[in-house]
């Protein structure tokens, strides 16, 4: 046998199974809500090549294209906000369409003042809670900046190296979750399901 000619390699082995590892089931949300209550969901911004950007949705109960965006904007070198934007419509043109919307839970409308969070029919972005949902998300403070540049890297020298755990918008979703658990407003299942497709 000559080693001139080309090798014949066997295939690589397949994958292995996925043992015990199943998709997490999305949290059960009836089509229709009790009276006065809020369908909350989940908002998911395609990021690729980056992670997606999550944001929480509360629509309008007369247009469910319409309501109000709350989110942790920016990035990990320079840290997050909290903002909302208030009566923001997805039929517009120029705004941002999310790629998935996933019903997350119908809150109670005690948490909630549609006047204040609409902002009477006028979009506006804002950072000052005016309802009890609000007020609860934003108990948990965003991401600061995680990421060292390369001079923030070559000061460090000298210290021990750290894993730096790197805090972005989705890890504010899973920490304000928690949150809503705590007040009363999102049940267990909607938090451990958040948690579990965190990217």
């Amino acid at each position: 046998m000559s080693s001139s000619g080309p090798q014949h390699l066997p295939p690589p082995p397949p994958p292995p199974p996925l043992i015990g590892k199943t998709a997490p089931k999305r949290p059960t949300v009836a089509s229709a809500g009790p009276t006065g209550a809020y369908l909350v969901e989940l908002l998911i911004f395609n990021g690729w090549p980056f992670k997606d950007h999550w944001a929480y949705w509360v629509r309008s109960p007369s247009d469910p294209d319409i309501g109000v965006q709350l989110h942790a904007t920016g990035d990990v070198r320079n840290g997050f906000e909290f903002q909302i934007k208030r009566h923001y419509d997805f039929h517009d043109d120029n705004s941002e369409r999310p790629s998935t919307r996933i019903p997350l839970q119908w809150i109670d409308g005690k948490y909630f003042e549609e006047g204040l969070m609409m902002n009477n029919g006028v979009l506006k972005l804002d950072n000052v809670p005016v309802c009890g949902f609000e007020a609860s998300v934003h108990k948990v403070k965003v991401p600061g900046k995680s990421l060292n540049t390369v001079t923030e890297t070559a000061m460090l020298e000298g210290r021990k190296a750290q894993k730096v755990n790197q805090r972005n918008c989705q890890t504010w979703i899973v920490e304000s979750a928690d949150q809503l658990v705590r007040d009363g407003m999102f049940s267990q299942e909607v938090a451990t399901y958040l948690r579990a497709i965190e990217q």
